[in-house]
């Protein structure tokens, strides 16, 4: 797909995301009825005429050219890039009643030796998940940009692996498919303080990578102008050299030895500056994604004892249940053990329980 048919599926998208409405004059020449707070450009009937063919403007003298850069295009762009800054959405088409869900789950789940799992009931939520995009620029001597996608379950406070999924424009709507309460979660606030740390630590390696590329080519720079100006330097002794074979006033050639010296020093300086690496972080887009999801309410029994209640939350988008915090550490896991005090944990708790305790629990 070409950039001048991208950019005139944009316009017409953008069009009809304000209320407005486009009309299709020709092949890439259309009339815009925009609202009257984007009507900027219009004429007294309220319309803009634009042009993605620059060779359709002699046939239409009232068209405006509609391409990258132009002032109507960056005011339609900056306007969208603003209206997007914060939106929520709904997933729908999610499965909501899979087949023979408790024996899949008891499958996607490792228990201790002895226990057994129950399903008591099982409801339907909404799940919220926060999708961010990070603009970070890198500035040294030259500028360089990356957008980094990410996306923060705020239910267990998880990064989301499926973020391709998760975004699939076809399963998203301003409206829910069926009215679902929203699962209990950390907040807002709290899912982009883990989204930034995630985002912090990826940078920081993309930041590590870019200054070593730095600084190996500060030092061959370096090298190349020191190399520089030694040979000036020696052409400045040889120069010397002769003035005093010759007998003459030699004591100039000590200023300008002591120039030359600190002009290596400013370029180097110089150089060192440019090539100090700086990096800006900034949030540009957020968007929420009520995911609905079925929350399981179970029963883990063990022997005659009382059984110990276990909530599951199973995922409709990728059909798996999700790892469960360990009771003990919070840690997510697929296996829980039974520990001796604190009840089901998962393996590295239960090893880290005394070895005689863990002797009698067996």
């Amino acid at each position: 797909m070409s950039p001048r048919t991208v950019l005139e599926d944009f316009v017409r998208d953008y069009v009809e995301a304000i209320d407005g409405v486009w009309d299709e004059v020709e092949p890439q020449v259309y009339d815009l009825l925009l609202p009257p707070e984007a009507a900027g450009a219009a004429d007294e009937r309220g319309v803009v005429r634009v042009a993605f063919d620059p060779e359709a403007l002699p046939e239409h003298p009232r068209a405006q050219l509609a391409s990258f850069g132009t002032p109507l295009v960056d005011s339609f762009l900056s306007d969208a890039l603003r209206r997007g800054r914060h939106v929520e959405l709904c997933m729908v088409g999610s499965n909501l009643a899979p087949h023979n869900l408790a024996a899949r789950v008891v499958r996607g789940l490792t228990l201790a030796d002895g226990c057994l799992l129950a399903v008591d009931r099982v409801r339907a939520l909404h799940f919220r998940q926060l999708a961010f995009w990070f603009e970070a620029t890198f500035v040294s001597d030259q500028k360089e940009q990356e957008i980094v996608p990410l996306a923060i379950d705020l239910h267990y406070g998880r990064q989301v692996r499926h973020l391709d999924k998760l975004l699939d424009p076809a399963r998203l709507s301003r409206r829910p498919a069926a009215p679902l309460a929203d699962a209990a979660d950390i907040g807002k606030a709290a899912g982009y303080r883990l989204a930034r740390e995630q985002v912090v630590r990826t940078l920081t390696a993309l930041a590590n990578s870019r200054g070593r590329e730095l600084s190996d080519r500060l030092k061959k720079q370096t090298a190349r102008m020191s190399s520089y100006y030694s040979q000036m330097e020696r052409e400045l002794n040889e120069q010397r050299e002769r003035a005093c074979g010759r007998g003459d006033d030699t004591a100039k050639f000590g200023a300008r030895r002591d120039a030359l010296a600190r002009e290596r020093q400013q370029r180097i300086d110089e150089l060192a500056r440019k090539s100090a690496l700086r990096v800006h972080l900034r949030l540009l887009n957020l968007l929420v994604v009520r995911q609905p999801k079925l929350v399981l309410h179970t029963q883990v029994s063990v022997g005659e004892g009382p059984p110990t209640p276990l909530e599951l939350v199973w995922d409709p988008l990728v059909e798996a249940l999700e790892a469960v915090p360990c009771p003990t550490c919070s840690r997510p896991t697929f296996e829980l053990g039974r520990h001796w005090q604190r009840g089901l944990s998962c393996p590295a708790c239960v090893a880290a329980a005394p070895m005689g305790k863990r002797v009698r629990q067996r």
